[in-house]
């Protein structure tokens, strides 16, 4: 009886809130804003129940990397937003769209609006749809309904009529760093934007897991004193990351990981207007916007 009673007072004792019924809408803002009181004591890390964040850094080839844990509930807290309506070229920073969308971290997505190649999806809604030859060099990364990634390479018509997952963000960027724990041969040349042999900044999107995710960005050229990284060392870092897949992201001045009200990487840095960013959200009601 003594042993109920206690568990009974531990129950009582632990936080309760309100959740989101099911998952959060796919477009628009997050309904929910960040939990003041997930915050850790050291500004970089965030846990409210429903999602978790660690940033944690180190150095490799004589360059500052930024590391970014994300663990979520549910594949709705993976999310995209833009800075207008497509096919609008209105650009904005990764802080005013993170701020205006309810994020709880938020990183710069794969600036498309800038070129016309590829296939674009954002939130379950195709915006655009080019296969044509240009696009061959854009690998497309699709986070499916289950927050997994999957890979169409080289983007085809045929290759993507022949996919048959339930896609709601399509990127196009690339390339392909790691699938299924294989680090990619390609030939570079034939790659779009990656500028493989360069010291630079780089941002990766990577999957650990189900629902469990990996940001990790390199310092370069722009910051005084960090060399910065060339596609082959970016992948070898990553390599050694135990990352499942991994998918370069637009870098150089775009590179943004926006946390807690401030930039977390380079916060010297001017924050360059981008078309979109990818971010996280919560699903506790505590803060409803």
């Amino acid at each position: 009886m003594k042993r109920i009673f206690a568990l009974l007072c531990a129950l009582l004792l632990l936080p309760t809130f309100a959740l989101a019924e099911g998952t959060l809408p796919l477009g628009g803002p997050a309904p929910y804003g960040p939990v003041a009181d997930a915050y850790g004591e050291d500004g970089l890390s965030y846990d409210d129940g429903t999602m978790s964040i660690r940033i944690e850094f180190g150095e490799a080839y004589d360059t500052k990397i930024t590391y970014v844990y994300v663990k979520l509930t549910d594949p709705s807290q993976f999310r995209t937003a833009l800075a207008a309506p497509y096919p609008s070229k209105k650009l904005l920073t990764v802080p005013q769209m993170a701020e205006e969308n309810n994020s709880v971290l938020a990183i710069n997505g794969d600036y498309f609006s800038y070129h016309s190649n590829g296939v674009i999806m954002r939130s379950g809604k195709m915006l655009r749809y080019n296969t044509s030859k240009k696009s061959y060099g854009r690998d497309m990364l699709i986070i499916n309904d289950k927050g997994d990634f999957e890979f169409i390479i080289p983007v085809t018509q045929k290759n993507y009529e022949a996919y048959t997952g339930t896609p709601r963000e399509i990127f196009s960027f690339g390339p392909a760093l790691i699938i299924d724990g294989v680090v990619q041969e390609y030939d570079y040349r034939k790659k779009t934007s990656c500028g493989y042999p360069t010291p630079a900044q780089r941002m990766a999107l990577c999957q650990l897991d189900t629902l469990s995710y990996l940001i990790v960005y390199t310092e370069g050229p722009e910051q005084e004193e960090h060399a910065g990284l060339s596609i082959p060392e970016f992948t070898e870092l990553l390599s050694t990351l135990n990352v499942k897949h991994a998918y370069n992201m637009d870098g150089g001045h775009s590179s943004t990981i926006y946390f807690n009200g401030q930039r977390i990487n380079s916060p010297e840095t001017k924050n360059r207007k981008v078309s979109d960013i990818i971010y996280f959200a919560t699903l506790r009601t505590d803060n409803p916007q």
